[in-house]
């Protein structure tokens, strides 16, 4: 049994990865509003305006750009190589957000179990033509001293 905590931070790492929305590495308050507002580094920087500014993001800690400290879903190798392959492009993650709006549990096993047979067919493949070395033009252009980019250097 999973626990529900990893498949709504699976569904915010979606919705915000859809809709463009980076975890802010910097807070200023705002009086006006009375609490504290997303700010970005530019801003944080001029802080001779008086303004409190906060940083959200520590130098050596893991950080995710999509749900900030929270790491759990950017650390998870199987769903990076199912997000790898399946949202190619922008479009596609608006589809995984319906997706995973529907039954964020069941998108969550499925999507680590889809991510585990892609790495196992990977790693099967390496497997099989570890013995097989393909011929490569380019390798043997950039080989022979004196032809590819560094065609200047001497053997």
């Amino acid at each position: 049994m999973m626990p529900d905590g990893e498949a709504h931070a699976l569904r915010r790492y979606v919705h915000r990865r859809a809709h463009g929305l980076a975890f802010p590495e910097y807070y200023r308050y705002d009086g006006a509003l009375g609490c504290w507002v997303a700010s970005d580094a530019a801003e944080a920087i001029g802080r001779c305006d008086g303004r409190a500014f906060r940083q959200a993001r520590r130098p050596g800690l893991p950080w995710c750009p999509w749900l900030g400290p929270d790491t759990r879903i950017a650390s998870d190798h199987a769903l990076q190589v199912f997000f790898e392959l399946r949202a190619a492009e922008p479009q596609d993650w608006h589809r995984l957000l319906r997706e995973v709006s529907r039954s964020p549990r069941r998108a969550l096993r499925d999507w680590r179990r889809q991510g585990r047979e892609a790495i196992a067919r990977v790693r099967m493949q390496g497997a099989a033509e570890s013995g097989i070395r393909l011929p490569s033009a380019l390798a043997e252009e950039f080989r022979i001293p004196g032809r590819g980019m560094r065609s200047l250097k001497e053997a």
